[in-house]
């Protein structure tokens, strides 16, 4: 069955075709955007911010409730509200592949590449009570860091020493109790399209100590919404849920089993993307 391109409320599923390694091809230089598309940037900017600034308001009332339940629901319609924004105000359509890989139930790990500020919201919008692994301070922020606080997301010390470590193993378990999927940025930053960073170990770590499956995840979002990016540019671009794996005994090997992966699917979607 051939992949599909999702609506926001939809629940999606197509296969996914494992590619072999290949070099990323180089990104055209950014041409200068047309007034028209500055236009269409600007407006979708502006309702994207504004929406977001009185859903986290509107919300609020919730930071009372004894559970994070009913926020969390609450902003997945959030979430699918920015899919929508994205694919009627700036015309970028998101195509998932591979959502038979991820598992029926029950915690496991999300490793991402993360090119775009869209990358958490789409995986929001997809995948149930879903935890993210943030750096701490992301907690202090004005308005949105008690929402954050109260979603129970995993915020971690990034001094890249023990207590990195050990905030990520106490947040990771507490999430894992209530059986939550886990999302991590292995690279710890937003690239580039066609760029890579130091995959970090922080994700084996996590996966191997609480004994979850770890689900790749390869993306060309930053090719129409870029990361700090004001412009933004119509197109279909892909998120690929690849075939679990298991983080074993030998770090070193996963890791490079992990970043291999990863890196493989999102050269591939950039050469197809080349080849159309």
């Amino acid at each position: 069955m051939p992949a599909t391109t999702i609506r926001p409320f939809a629940d999606p599923r197509g296969p996914l075709a494992l590619a072999p390694a290949m070099p990323v091809p180089p990104q055209p230089a950014a041409a200068r955007a047309s007034f028209g598309l500055r236009l269409r940037s600007r407006a979708f900017n502006a309702l994207f911010l504004g929406y977001t600034f009185f859903f986290v308001l509107a919300v609020y009332p919730l930071l009372a409730w004894p559970t994070r339940r009913p926020l969390a629901r609450v902003m997945k319609v959030y979430a699918r509200g920015v899919l929508w924004l994205m694919q009627r105000m700036a015309g970028i359509r998101v195509e998932i592949r591979g959502r038979e890989h991820l598992p029926a139930s029950g915690a496991y790990v999300l490793a991402s590449k993360h090119q775009s500020e869209a990358d958490g919201l789409i995986q929001m919008a997809l995948v149930d009570d879903l935890a993210f692994v943030a750096m701490k301070e992301v907690g202090k922020y004005p308005l949105v860091g008690p929402v954050l606080r109260k979603l129970e997301m995993v915020l971690i010390d990034t001094d890249g020493g023990p207590r990195e470590v050990a905030t990520l193993a106490e947040g990771g378990r507490n999430a894992a109790a209530s059986g939550r999927p886990i999302l991590i940025y292995p690279e710890g930053t937003l690239m580039k399209v066609g760029e890579r960073g130091k995959y970090r170990a922080g994700v084996y770590h996590l996966a191997a100590g609480l004994g979850l499956p770890v689900i790749p995840v390869a993306t060309d979002v930053g090719r129409c919404w870029d990361r700090r990016q004001k412009t933004k540019r119509p197109g279909t671009v892909t998120v690929a849920y690849l075939a679990p794996m298991r983080a074993d005994a030998d770090k070193r090997a996963f890791m490079a089993a992990l970043e291999g992966t990863i890196e493989a699917e999102c050269a591939r979607l950039a050469a197809k993307l080349l080849s159309v």
